[in-house]
């Protein structure tokens, strides 16, 4: 169970330094009229994270060992599909964005997102989850618990700290918010600028390292 979840770490922080979300988030925070809107939206956030992740690891529990490359290989062979789109997904947001974003006002998205209610909320929290991004490192995260076969057990301890570290950067400051209030608003407007201007830089760097992990994770299985 410690090598599944020490080869977890990497994608958990991956999760946990998706921008869209934290910015969504941040907005809810700091402009939902009502409390609670921010607070469903990170259980719609935290349900769907567990969700797919769990669809991804049983459906790859099932993988066969009597393929015809043996189970690692074939493992490998997909981990290292995985790991290209991500740093397919890194190159095109870097043709997108050559000099990186540099905004200072949000999107117009986001800025409905101050009128968001209660259920639209849960809702977008959960169906950010399933971004390309997001889907990839799910399926990444599923090759890694899948063909462990782990007991159920063990399949549940891992998961639930993969989604505590990945979900953390959405739950953390909604948490911070509720004990105080009084000192959580100007650090998280600051979080706010600062990820307007650098949200794209992070989802570059971050799909080019963990690409390149998982490749390495999928070369290991040879």
């Amino acid at each position: 169970m410690l090598s599944v979840i020490g080869q977890l770490l990497p994608l958990a922080v991956a999760v946990a330094l998706s921008s869209v979300p934290i910015l969504a988030v941040l907005v809810l925070l700091l402009g939902a009229a009502r409390p609670r809107v921010p607070t469903l939206f990170v259980v719609g956030y935290v349900a769907g994270l567990v969700t797919i992740t769990s669809l991804f690891a049983i459906f790859l529990h099932a993988i066969p060992a009597n393929t015809s490359v043996g189970p690692e290989p074939f493992v490998g062979v997909l981990e290292i599909l995985v790991g290209v789109a991500l740093l397919v997904y890194a190159v095109i947001e870097l043709r997108r964005h050559p000099q990186a974003a540099e905004r200072e006002t949000l999107p117009r998205w986001m800025v409905a997102l101050g009128r968001m209610r209660s259920l639209p909320a849960l809702g977008l929290g959960f169906a950010l989850n399933i971004r390309p991004k997001s889907i990839l490192l799910a399926i990444a995260a599923g090759l890694v618990i899948g063909p462990a076969k782990l007991p159920v057990s063990e399949d549940v301890i891992v998961i639930a700290i993969y989604v505590l570290i990945g979900g953390s950067s959405v739950g953390g400051p909604a948490l911070f918010a509720l004990i105080r209030p009084d000192k959580a608003r100007p650090a998280l407007a600051a979080t706010e600028r600062w990820l307007l201007r650098n949200d794209t830089t992070v989802a570059i760097v971050v799909a080019a390292v963990i690409g390149t992990v998982i490749i390495g994770n999928g070369l290991s299985r040879f």
